[in-house]
């Protein structure tokens, strides 16, 4: 019918795409992006950005259904764990889809709002998203929707002095689970080791001015697919400095010391059961990513040319400085990498203006050093 458009929506392993058609005069489709901590835990992402599916009766009946509130379920792929739909208990409300699991085309979607950024305590992706969208300031809550609005670089504007936040020293191990629990480790700090260029597990992860583990961004295809989100944030880190949440920080690791050992303990009969809901799903010839097998969060993305690292969704870190977590990671501001997936469709402006506003803030914070295109 002339004036329609049909969109998608796919999970990363293709088992799953739904379809839906809607008047072109309604996009761009306004996406709510959710900065709680649940949120953050239940995907792995610094955020969870979605928007209204216009199907209210889609069938989700094949999807694996997790009580994410007493009040909202949320739906993923049981193969590959991506996260697709959230839904209310009132059927005849129609259910959100993730942005991530969108097709690409031009115009699309537009970031309109920002809720729950205090949970972040530090505004955690807030600030590198984009400030407005045609010309109109995108409006950013403290809270739930219509709560205290907050500036787009809260709470830097509220300081006395950028350069003070999140100075205080970071503890010695981080807690980092899924929003279930049932994933329960924890990262050391890296002011232990020393890079060793040789060393793949330390030249890789670690910022050798600072001892912290790198972190940064990208906008991979697979990646937003996976989470849900259309910016993923990632940090590396050896397996020697991941500990099962039961293990005293004064002992060396029993975790799994390579990626081998690691898929290995994950599908044995005899499973750690300290281990937990951890599972594992190789979406391509020589990548494994790790998920909770029960909340669908993502854990760790591993590559096999990479045998003793992993990488960490930044969204499960518990640490008291944030979500960014700053006091243990060293953020390259200068790197959001795939853009070129962006390219072409409503994410490349996305990608485009978060990159700037990444470089924006690391010359406020006076970071300069930690950009690195």
């Amino acid at each position: 019918m002339e004036g329609l458009v049909t969109i998608k929506a796919q999970c990363m392993c293709k088992a799953h795409t739904f379809s839906a058609s809607l008047p072109k005069s309604d996009l761009p489709l306004n996406a709510s992006c959710c900065h709680c901590t649940s949120c953050r835990r239940l995907t792995g992402s610094l955020y969870n950005p979605a928007v209204e599916w216009p199907n209210a009766f889609e069938d989700l009946s094949a999807l694996r259904r997790y009580a994410f509130s007493q009040h909202l379920d949320v739906y993923s792929c049981n193969t590959c764990s991506s996260q697709l739909f959230a839904r209310g208990h009132n059927p005849s409300i129609a259910p959100y889809v993730t942005t991530g699991a969108l097709e690409n085309i031009p115009d699309l979607v537009k970031y309109d709002n920002h809720m729950f950024i205090g949970d972040t305590i530090d505004g955690g992706l807030a600030p590198w998203l984009p400030k407005e969208e045609d010309g109109h300031p995108v409006q950013r809550w403290i809270g739930h929707r219509n709560s205290e609005e907050v500036p787009f670089d809260w709470p830097v504007t509220k300081s006395a002095s950028a350069s003070k936040l999140n100075t205080g020293p970071s503890p010695s191990s981080t807690p980092f689970h899924c929003h279930c629990k049932g994933v329960r480790l924890s990262l050391r700090s890296a002011a232990d080791l020393e890079v060793d260029p040789a060393k793949e597990s330390t030249s890789t992860c670690v910022d050798p001015k600072t001892l912290k583990f790198k972190a940064c961004c990208d906008s991979c295809n697979s990646c937003r697919q996976h989470f849900g989100s259309d910016i993923i944030a990632w940090t590396f880190a050896p397996l020697t400095h991941i500990n099962f949440s039961s293990e005293p920080e004064s002992e060396p690791s029993q975790f799994p010391q390579s990626i081998v050992e690691l898929k290995e303990a994950v599908l044995s009969k005899t499973k750690d059961p300290r281990l937990g809901t951890l599972a594992v799903y190789n979406s391509s010839p020589e990548v494994e990513r790790y998920s909770c097998s029960v909340c669908s969060a993502s854990i760790f993305y591993a590559v096999y040319d990479r045998e003793d690292m992993v990488d960490i969704a930044v969204g499960l870190l518990d640490h008291p400085d944030g979500a960014r977590a700053e006091a243990l990671l060293a953020w390259n501001y200068g790197l959001l990498g795939w853009a070129k997936d962006a390219a072409g469709g409503w994410r490349e402006q996305l990608v485009a203006t978060t990159k700037d506003s990444m470089k924006e803030w690391a010359q406020c914070m006076n970071e300069n050093q930690n950009i690195v295109d």
